[in-house]
């Protein structure tokens, strides 16, 4: 592997966790705030994402292992 295919994986880890992870935090601040339902299913949703793509990551590493 070299330098400019590992900044690609990289940021495309950052990328894919960014997304999980904010829409955790803005689901948590407009429960807290609002008591809203929009929040909790914003937060809900954000949690299975982000489960999803540590569990995809996951897959994808093992699947380099094996090869």
């Amino acid at each position: 592997m070299d330098g400019a295919e590992l900044v690609g994986r990289l940021i495309g880890l950052v990328l894919f966790l960014t997304i999980p992870i904010a829409m955790v935090v803005v689901g948590r601040r407009r429960k807290t705030a609002s008591a809203g339902q929009k929040g909790g299913v914003l937060l809900a949703v954000g949690i299975v994402l982000l489960v999803l793509v540590v569990l995809g990551m996951l897959a994808q590493a093992g699947q380099v292992n094996q090869v």
